[in-house]
């Protein structure tokens, strides 16, 4: 595409035959010159910048053009004024493109005439468009243009004013550019003090467990994201070894295990793998198991990049995975790419750090080496005797813990309750209508307690009752009909045998009747619940609990207990504890000695027995799966019982060492662990 362009000269014309206001233009560089050095976005204040420049020197439209390392040039930013035309079309971008380029080549402002070739014009570049082009320092490498488009002939006198304009514009725009490319050192400055703490910090210690745990909460810090894990290589497996902010996994949880599948294919692909809100171009054996890990974890963007060995390793000239690092977002992403440069930052040093830790941990006697060295200290010549003085009183100690006996008793709290007790239970829905009973008040077995009324059963009694009263009159009715003489006009006459028939009908109807009054009068029965003890209601506040509450089937209203007969210590004893009972009892006796204390009463010990152990296991109040043990007493040595008072109990399980009796809690934590 051919066009004219001249050089434009920089000396000042005040005399601007398009009118520019000058004085609107001097108000909009004093004001955008503050804007320009405090950081703004350089999107934010090119908008700013031609909202206000183009109505000033009077064009409709404006663009920013940058070239990086003698690339061609790219619009990085275009505004028009209202009422222009629409976007340009290819071949007028291009146009401007190559004027742009002559330009930065040239190195100095001009003006661009439009384009006369007739082969190449089409609808989209018919419209006279006069360029007037001037460069900025972009920053580093960097050159920069400053367009404005106009419809009308500039004339010389007009274009030394723009180039004048352009050139107070430039040293904003570079002003601009400088402010953001300091911004961009500062934040890799920052960076790069952050992988330098990352790298000190993951190089730190040679244990692989320790390695991994301050990788993946490091990188969580540095890759600014939500979790980070770091699985570790075993044959064709992955193993997860750290999670960030996970102090101990549950690795038979589907979380985990999902995780360790995908990486597992990730790891068998060896390319990283980059999924981002639903956005993942991937093979179908990587797709299965990401879909199955995103079902569990809620992520919206996951990295996962294969961890390789060192390339100098001599015994595996071949690329080598030793783990996988995962990151992910549980919120939206906006810059994908950071994340990928960052991972790629960050994988190289945990790869060098992961390798390392996991070639010392694998080797012989690791362990035993690294603990030797943390105390080789103790066995220098100087301290032979203290060392030999310490060791003489640990063997001591131990000796003492495993010879001497001691009594073992299993610690448990409960309740004192009365051994008769019975819960009163609701016979149906309804709502309560009368209380009969209050608390400590006595009861005899039989006797009203709580009397329901169903809205139901009331309007069935009525119906029932009008079906009945209406049978009762039609059968007097037809009684009567028969006992009278029969009427002399044949048409009235009605026949005896259907007489007797109707007559026998309605007696199977009032029976039907009759048969369901019974039914609905032993339903209004049942809705008085009776005491079925005698005893005392235990229920505290029955009236502000119960009165005119509505009651569903089977739901709990009150307790009632025999407190003058005998009372129990009902105990919660641990799940993981109830084992020393069970053993206990059969090797000693079936009913185990039991010391208790009353929480109201802490400085008298009462003694009893274990008369009973539950063979279930049930949840506790804080959902704590416990054991209930009944533990028998003679109640006239506890004085001023009261039903549900807190008792602590010991109950003797024989004896044991004097060790395991203190430390049987830390013996079979480790069995577990072990287990």
């Amino acid at each position: 595409m051919s066009s004219h362009s001249s050089p434009v000269d920089s000396d000042l014309d005040r005399s601007d035959p398009r009118g520019a206001d000058w004085q609107a233009i001097e108000q909009l560089l004093d004001e955008l010159a503050p804007a320009a050095r405090s950081g703004m976005a350089a999107g934010e204040f090119y908008r700013r910048l031609f909202e206000q420049l183009l109505p000033a020197v009077g064009s409709r439209g404006g663009a920013i053009w940058t070239r990086r390392n003698g690339q061609p040039a790219r619009q990085v930013f275009r505004a028009q004024r209202s009422g222009a035309a629409q976007a340009p079309g290819r071949e007028v971008l291009a146009h401007h493109a190559a004027a742009v380029n002559e330009m930065l080549d040239a190195k100095q402002s001009r003006v661009v005439a439009p384009a006369r070739d007739p082969s190449t014009s089409t609808p989209e570049t018919t419209p006279a468009e006069w360029l007037i082009l001037h460069p900025f320092d972009a920053g580093t490498d960097c050159q920069g243009a400053i367009e404005l488009i106009d419809s009308r002939e500039v004339a010389p006198a007009a274009a030394r004013s723009y180039a004048r304009i352009l050139a107070a514009v430039a040293e904003l725009v570079e002003d601009v550019h400088r402010q953001g490319e300091l911004s961009t050192l500062r934040t890799a400055a920052e960076h790069w003090r952050d992988y330098d703490q990352f790298a000190q910090r993951i190089h730190r210690s040679l244990d692989a467990e320790q390695t991994a745990f301050a990788l993946a909460n490091e990188a969580r810090r540095v890759l600014e994201c939500d979790r980070v894990s770091v699985l570790t290589s075993r044959g064709r497996k992955q193993r997860v070894a750290a999670i960030s902010g996970v102090d101990t996994l549950e690795r038979r949880s589907n979380v985990v295990r999902a995780l360790e599948q995908l990486a597992a294919r990730c790891a068998a692909c060896g390319e990283p793998v980059w999924y981002h809100d639903g956005v993942a171009d991937l093979p179908d054996e990587i797709l299965g198991p990401l879909d199955a890990y995103l079902e569990e974890s809620h992520a919206r963007a996951v990295a996962i990049v294969p961890l390789m060995a060192p390339e100098n390793e001599t015994a595996h000239p071949a690329p080598r995975i030793i783990g996988v690092l995962i990151a992910e977002h549980f919120q939206a992403l906006s810059a994908s790419e950071d994340l990928r440069e960052r991972m790629a930052a960050v994988s190289g040093h945990a790869a060098i750090a992961l390798n390392n830790a996991l070639t010392h941990s694998r080797m012989p006697l690791a362990r035993v080496s690294r603990g030797l060295a943390s105390v080789r200290w103790l066995f220098e010549s100087r301290q032979l005797p203290k060392t030999a003085i310490a060791l003489a009183l640990l063997t001591a100690v131990a000796a003492a813990l495993a010879l001497v006996p001691a009594d073992f008793d299993i610690e448990a709290r409960g309740e004192m309750q009365p051994q008769v007790k019975r819960e009163i239970f609701a016979s149906d829905d309804g709502v309560v209508s009368e209380l009969l009973a209050s608390a400590n008040k006595p009861v005899r077995a039989g006797e009203p307690l709580v009397v329901l009324r169903k809205a139901e059963l009331d309007l069935e009694s009525r119906r029932l009752l009008g079906e009945m009263q209406t049978a009762e009159r039609k059968l007097a009715s037809l009684r009567a009909e028969r006992l009278q003489d029969a009427p002399a006009d044949p048409e009235h006459r009605r026949d005896p045998h259907q007489l007797a028939a109707d007559e026998e009908e309605l007696k199977i109807t009032l029976a039907g009747l009759a048969a369901q009054q019974k039914i609905l009068d032993e339903q209004h029965e049942a809705l008085t619940i009776r005491s079925p003890i005698d005893g005392q209601a235990l229920t505290w506040n029955i009236d502000q609990l119960l009165a005119a509450r509505p009651v569903e089937r089977g739901q709990a209203l009150l307790s009632v207990a025999d407190l003058s007969g005998p009372w129990v210590l009902e105990l919660h004893v641990a799940d993981d504890r109830a084992g020393h009972l069970l053993t206990a009892r059969d090797k000693l006796q079936p009913e185990l000695e039991t010391r208790f204390v009353l929480a109201s009463d802490p400085g008298h010990e009462y003694r009893g027995r274990v008369t009973s152990i539950a063979p279930t296991t049930e949840l506790d109040a804080e959902q704590q799966p416990t054991v209930r043990v009944t533990v028998a007493f003679d109640k006239q040595d506890v004085p001023a019982l009261r039903p549900g008072a807190t008792a602590v109990a010991k109950i003797h399980c024989g004896r044991r060492s004097l060790g395991y009796v203190w430390l049987h809690d830390l013996f079979e934590y480790v069995h577990s662990l072990w287990w």
